[in-house]
């Protein structure tokens, strides 16, 4: 008898159902009583068993799939094949200035210098202590002054970064086999700040005097040779971490039998360690023979701690992987830019996105440009550092000379006044209940959809997921306008330039103002800018008195009083096709408002989709957006 039974079901039912249906087939069993017979326990044993069979193939597919897996093990493991190290945990980082005034009467003329972890400082947060440390190498000279001002020893200009954590050590001695791993039993480890030793004598490795040899972080370097010194840290199964070496063809050296290699590393507490802006010693220091009295240093705090970040996660580690691959270490395209960036230098950014300058308005041919939205609590000294090495990094790995420009990312708001036909006969909910529904739906709209980069604010989308709010929403329009806020710098005339991002409506487009401001006080008078109005007229023949019968907006920007009175005649323009607005000489006596802002609303000339370019975001402002109902009662 040929097979009929249905395999793609999962459900234990429908597969017991399959199994009767087949047997029935049969004569011997068309007319059986399946569900009073013993027969009906095997059919629950074949059952169970096909489902669970199915199940397991299936989670087992899944989990195959970066695309699919759920498992925390499996997308790391998948990630990895791809050449992708998953982010741990990392340390808040503090830049600080370290200066010692020893005492008097004792002989200081040479270099003094302090090893990593040597420098030990405590700060807190919200009641709880955190301990920072350095992790390179500080060093100072006093040049007969008898003041000590210490500095990175490979890096005079630079500043002292330290970082939070706690100092940890592992030592595992080397047996010689082939692909050892070394397991370091932790799960809050900050990779970024280990720092890995190879001692050729166990002896030298247990007092830690002697020579050794540092190896380096395959994501560090950019060759490789047979005799490079390198490791890999990645994070095992069960989410503790494995330490694996070269083997000379592939990643260079690695230790032989009877070596010893040391991890020394910080336990980080991540995020909850931002914020942190003073600091005192708590680590004995000695120049030479003299131990450091704590009133002789001085410890300024450059840049409060910040960067400290939690484990990446599953999602995260989904989108990054594939670019990371396709960037193979390397600068070519904007996105490669955008994977390494982030990869270095990922616990300080919230969002990235880099382009060609032959893409630029206008083209800037031979720079790579970037716009970076840094994470809160980013003091703009800590963003110049990190634009610095940024900078250094892209040197390291452009395949071409490109030099690498910043750009602040430039915000436009998106605001709607939605109406939508609302029929009370179709629904059992009341209109101020579906009003707070379509309210809630047009928030979540503009949540999930702006608010990055290259996000995209399409009108029909967000239209369709209000029809759908609720059974009486019958249809629904919206009116979108465009926003941006100047910040002027009040009593003093200044240019204000900036751009929607958006083509605007040109003047022949609509009878009311395409750019219209917000009211602000001038000369003790309330105040907004507008384009300003030119009178059309009408001629009916030759020799006949032109006749005033409608006003028509240009791209000339004039201001006017709350009663339409012209105060300045010229203000400015706006370019509909770019989008751009020019406001000349603005004297700002007051915003009117806290947030010491103007608002200054554009149309867009297409209503129907705002695409941002370049380093554009937009945004939605909730105070300018309204929702109305428009009742209708007749059945449909």
């Amino acid at each position: 008898m040929a097979t009929t039974i249905t395999s793609t079901e999962l459900d234990f039912q429908d597969i017991k159902s399959n199994l009767k249906v087949f047997f029935k087939q049969d004569a011997a069993f068309s007319d059986y009583n399946f569900e009073g017979s013993g027969l009906n326990s095997l059919l629950d044993v074949l059952s169970y068993n096909t489902h669970f069979s199915g199940l397991i193939a299936n989670f087992a597919l899944n989990e195959s799939y970066l695309g699919t897996a759920q498992l925390r093990n499996s997308v790391v493991s998948l990630a990895e094949s791809l050449g992708y190290i998953p982010g741990t945990r990392n340390s808040s980082q503090a830049t600080i200035g370290l200066t010692i005034n020893p005492a008097g009467g004792y002989p200081f003329d040479q270099v003094y210098s302090f090893q990593p972890g040597e420098l030990i400082l405590r700060g807190s947060m919200d009641g709880d202590v955190y301990t920072f440390t350095n992790r390179k190498t500080i060093t100072a000279d006093a040049q007969g002054t008898n003041v000590y001002t210490f500095y990175p020893f490979d890096d005079q200009d630079a500043s002292i970064v330290v970082y939070e954590g706690s100092e940890r050590n592992q030592q595992y001695l080397v047996d010689g086999s082939e692909n050892a791993l070394y397991v370091i039993p932790d799960q809050n480890i900050d990779a970024s700040t280990a720092i890995i030793k190879v001692y050729t004598d166990p002896g030298v490795a247990a007092t830690g005097v002697g020579a050794y040899t540092v190896y380096n972080d395959i994501f560090d370097v950019s060759s490789i040779t047979n005799q490079s010194n390198l490791y890999v840290l990645r994070e095992s199964p069960n989410q503790f971490y494995e330490l694996t070496f070269g083997a000379f063809n592939s990643l260079g050296v690695a230790p032989i039998a009877g070596n010893v290699v040391d991890v020394n590393y910080l336990r980080a507490s991540g995020e909850t360690a931002n914020g942190i802006s003073t600091f005192r010693l708590i680590s004995t220091l000695t120049l030479g023979d003299y131990i450091v009295n704590p009133d002789e240093v001085t410890i300024t705090t450059l840049t409060t701690s910040s960067g400290g970040t939690e484990k990446e996660d599953i999602e995260s580690i989904r989108k990054k992987a594939p670019f990371q691959y396709s960037a193979q270490n390397r600068m070519v395209t904007p996105l490669d830019y955008e994977a390494l960036i982030l990869r270095k230098y990922g616990n300080f950014i919230t969002d990235i996105i880099c382009w060609g300058g032959e893409d630029n308005l206008p083209p800037e041919y031979g720079t790579t440009f970037t716009s970076i939205v840094w994470k809160d609590n980013l003091s703009s000294t800590a963003i110049s550092e990190l634009r610095r090495a940024i900078a250094e990094l892209t040197g390291e790995l452009s395949i071409v000379s490109f030099d690498i420009k910043f750009v602040a990312p430039s915000e436009t708001y998106v605001s709607t006044k939605l109406f939508y036909q609302y029929n009370p006969l179709l629904g059992a909910n009341s209109q101020s209940v579906v009003d707070a529904s379509v309210q809630k739906t047009v928030t979540n709209y503009f949540t999930v959809n702006i608010g990055k980069f290259a996000q995209t604010f399409r009108r029909s989308n967000l239209l369709t997921e209000v029809d759908d709010t609720d059974p009486s929403v019958l249809s629904s329009r919206a009116d979108v306008t465009l926003q941006k806020r100047i910040i002027p710098v009040l009593t003093l005339p200044e240019n204000q330039n900036f751009t929607f991002g958006s083509a605007l409506k040109g003047p022949e487009e609509s009878t009311d103002p395409v750019v219209r401001s917000g009211f602000f006080k001038y000369q003790n008078r309330d105040v907004y800018i507008r384009n300003k109005l030119l009178d059309k007229v009408k001629v009916s023949g030759e020799g006949v008195v032109p006749i005033v019968f409608d006003r028509k907006p240009s791209n000339k920007l004039e201001m006017v009083d709350a009663k339409g009175v012209i105060v300045e005649d010229y203000m400015g323009y706006y370019e509909p096709l770019t989008g751009v607005v020019e406001i000349l000489n603005l004297n700002v006596q007051n915003t009117n408002n806290q947030s010491n802002y103007i608002k200054v609303f554009g149309i867009p000339a297409n209503e129907s989709a705002i695409i941002p370019r370049f380093s554009g975001i937009l945004k939605y402002d909730v105070s300018e957006s309204s929702v109305n109902a428009v009742t209708v009662t007749s059945r449909v």
